[in-house]
């Protein structure tokens, strides 16, 4: 009998996970323009705070389970207003809801132009097209990175594997604790 390798993730963390693969997975195909923000909700909570939006999922009523305390749903944020095309500047001015439990960026980076992480695979990134970059964080200074290259291998995945995004991210976070 195998015993199962621990899960490299603590709980908090693969929550976040999930919301930027999601995150991901949502602006996969699209163009990104400018950088796209989105609030990170903790999913319980909204779905106290909006009762009506709970019965619509069937999150309310006889047989419906308990929404995990940990899982993150995705905001949107975008407001069809413009926002600055350098990720940096798109945070500076980030405003995020009193739900949010965290955040997250997602936005196209032209290889050249950034770093990723030492050890992160940072020699075989393309210089040809852009990279599609998803970076989250929560509150408390936790960090999830998808970086897609644009072909076949999928996402890099990792905590701050973007760490000036990613450090800015939190502190607009934590600004407004």
């Amino acid at each position: 009998m195998t015993t199962p390798a621990p899960d490299p993730l603590d709980a908090p963390t693969a929550a976040l996970a999930a919301a930027v693969l999601e995150v991901a997975r949502h602006v996969e195909d699209g163009p990104l323009p400018a950088p796209r923000l989105f609030a990170l909700a903790r999913s319980a909570e909204l779905m106290a705070a909006s009762p009506s939006l709970a019965a619509l999922l069937g999150a309310e009523g006889e047989g419906a389970s308990a929404p995990d305390d940990l899982h993150l749903t995705p905001i949107d944020l975008e407001d069809g207003s413009a926002t600055p095309s350098d990720p940096l500047m798109a945070l500076e001015s980030a405003q995020w809801p009193e739900l949010a439990a965290g955040g997250a960026i997602a936005c196209d980076l032209a290889a050249s132009a950034w770093s990723v992480r030492d050890g992160e695979s940072g020699g075989q990134l393309p210089a040809d097209r852009p990279l599609r970059v998803v970076v989250g964080a929560l509150s408390d200074g936790a960090t999830w990175s998808a970086v897609h290259r644009g072909d076949e291998d999928g996402y890099v995945l990792g905590a701050a594997l973007l760490p000036d995004i990613s450090r800015a991210l939190v502190q607009t976070l934590q600004s407004t604790d």
